[in-house]
């Protein structure tokens, strides 16, 4: 099964990759849109088609000029993703280039016009647009897209928008191999069928598992009737279960969201629905029932508002400080849960319920750059504060308690061209004898200016300071060495603390080159987490160091998300664990956090 799938992933990238290979010295003006006469040919010539670094830049700079004159015409250019923008002849017409093309269906011109903030006659919004831009690139099925602007010649009040979009091969899927005897597979379509709607079917294979294989499908309708609506449902046989980590919860889900998409959202919000339990499939059926069986059904609701939403979009400015307020709801309750837990209490098998409430004061804008998490594709870097307050009720397993949180963000360039992110959280309960279960959250994120090393090679480095510590633990998770802000490749459950420190560094190397339409970006880190165990005084604090190196590798002409192969060595392992390891896997962060605006929640220690 394995080579099947990586024989059928090589054929699909050779099929993508003509425009890859173009020769360095075709000119400038080779744009097929530049060619053009009007309007189009000079939106063609005044776009660049390069990949190559670019400095950061405020997104809605370049539409300040436009600002409140009328949008005459809105022109719609999307591009087959075997084009480049700057490409003026289509890929070559090979027999995997037409096997390619067969199974892939280009974004319609009606399916980017559903996508749109703005009409044909109304006012031109310079941050609605900027907003507009950011968000048509978030589209999975989209490798590229920009909104460009040309005044009327004939009458001073009005302007032509054009929008140029570049998809990307949209059957893709991800893969996880963790030994000879495990594949952990999704098979995807970004685009079903040219609908803008996802369809995930996935797989799993594990000798050691009985059965030995699992299943799991997803459809998402994506904004549904150009609402900004989505509509999820899907399940899985194989879904982490919540002690072991073992790939033996089944879940059957539906979510319904309507995501902020522009800081003109006025309503956003999502309900989710979900049924759970687990399957035994490694262990003797007294172990399984004493220790690991569950089941539990969950449902989620909340709703925000956004003051800024209604501002008078023709006197608004990015700098203006915005308001939002949202409420969240919730329920959690167990059917079943190990036999050993009976008459106790583990937070994992906890029932909750209850309802949180939130404010927030926040100002959101963006930098366009590349080469963060990307290879080359445009990227939105987030810039901004935010300031905000929870408060709500909680009932966990009969003990109800009040909470209260606060945060605080801001994101920021530097003149140099750098990165700075800050984040401070902290949230506690109300019980009968004072403030408990107290969680305190701090974390500085860095990355450099990119820099040029030769003419193929660039180089960024990425720094992670974090700080995490629990006050009065009494019904909540401890924290775990194995954590987003900790080690995440050690075993869950087998370090707990009371206190986590770690630092994280990161040293990434671009390269230009293309090997089938692959881009290489070897890296080398260092890890350091410091914690301090359950019970103990500050100085029983036990550091665990890793150091290793590996190679990332992405295709931006393929939905198939950024490969990975990672190596480490870990000094102090752990019971169980060997002092190297080396993984190989597709599941990456590939686009930068971009959302300030989140439903109301707890502070989480992991």
């Amino acid at each position: 099964m394995p080579v099947k799938f990586l024989l059928l992933f090589i054929f699909i990238s050779c099929a993508c990759t003509v425009s890859a290979q173009k020769k360095t010295e075709e000119k400038k003006d080779s744009f097929f849109l530049a060619k053009k006469k009007g309007i189009i040919g000079r939106i063609g010539r005044s776009i660049s088609t390069k990949d190559r670094p670019v400095a950061p830049e405020s997104t809605v700079d370049a539409y300040k000029q436009f600002h409140g004159k009328i949008i005459r015409h809105i022109i719609i250019k999307p591009v087959g993703f075997n084009y480049r923008l700057g490409d003026s002849v289509p890929a070559k017409k090979n027999f995997p280039v037409k096997i390619a093309n067969a199974l892939h269906l280009n974004s319609t011109t009606e399916l980017i016009r559903k996508n749109l903030f703005f009409k044909e006659g109304q006012p031109f919004y310079s941050l609605q647009v900027a907003d507009n831009d950011r968000f048509l690139r978030t589209l999975e099925y989209l490798r590229d897209a920009i909104i460009n602007v040309v005044p009327d010649e004939e009458t001073s009040d009005s302007v032509d928008v054009v929008v140029l979009t570049r998809d990307v091969f949209s059957i893709g899927g991800k893969f996880s191999v963790s030994s000879t005897s495990k594949l952990d597979t999704e098979l995807s379509e970004e685009n079903f069928g040219g609908s803008g709607n996802k369809l995930s079917l996935l797989g799993l294979y594990d000798k050691a598992r009985k059965p030995s294989y699992g299943i799991g499908g997803e459809y998402m309708l994506r904004n549904i009737r150009g609402s900004f609506i989505n509509w999820t449902n899907g399940f899985q046989t194989f879904k982490n279960a919540l002690r072991s980590g073992r790939e033996e919860e089944r879940t059957l889900y539906s979510k319904l969201e309507r995501p902020m998409v522009s800081r003109y959202t006025t309503v956003t919000g999502a309900l989710e629905v979900s049924y759970n339990e687990t399957n035994n499939s490694y262990l003797t059926d007294s172990l399984y029932k004493s220790d690991y069986k569950y089941s539990f059904f969950n449902a989620d609701f909340w709703m925000g508002y956004n003051f800024g939403g209604k501002r008078s979009k023709l006197k608004d400015e990015a700098d203006e400080l915005r308001h939002f307020v949202a409420f969240r709801s919730f329920f959690n309750t167990f059917y079943s849960t190990p036999d050993k837990y009976d008459g106790g209490y583990n937070y994992l098998y906890a029932d909750i319920n209850g309802f949180l409430t939130s404010y927030s004061i926040y100002r959101q804008n963006f930098y366009r750059t590349n080469f963060i998490y990307g290879f080359g594709r445009r990227e939105d870097v987030p810039v901004g504060i935010k300031a905000g307050v929870t408060a709500g009720f909680i009932n966990k397993q009969g003990i109800k308690r009040g909470y209260y949180g606060a945060e605080f963000e801001w994101n920021r360039f530097s003149q140099a061209g750098c990165l700075h992110s800050y984040t401070f959280k902290a949230g506690g309960f109300a019980g009968k004898d004072g403030l408990e279960d107290i969680d305190l959250l701090a974390s500085i994120n860095h990355f450099t200016k990119l820099t040029t090393l030769d003419k193929y090679w660039y180089n960024r480095n990425f720094l992670s300071v974090s700080y995490t510590r629990q006050v009065t633990p009494r019904l909540n998770e401890p924290l775990f060495l194995d954590s987003e802000f900790g080690l995440p490749y050690y075993n869950r459950g087998l370090l707990e603390g009371q206190m986590r420190t770690s630092i994280k560094m990161e040293s990434v190397f671009y390269h230009m080159k293309k090997i089938l339409g692959f881009r290489f970006a070897p890296f080398a880190f260092t890890d350091l987490a410091l914690l301090q165990p359950l019970g103990k005084s500050l100085k029983k604090t036990i550091g665990y160091p890793a150091i290793g190196a590996g190679v990332r590798t992405r295709n931006e002409n393929l939905v198939f998300g950024t490969m990975e192969l990672r190596g480490y060595y870990i000094p102090r392992p752990i019971d169980g664990m060997k002092n190297w390891k080396i993984e190989v896997s597709t599941k990456l962060q590939f686009k930068y956090n971009s959302n300030l605006i989140r439903r109301p929640d707890f502070v989480s220690p992991n």
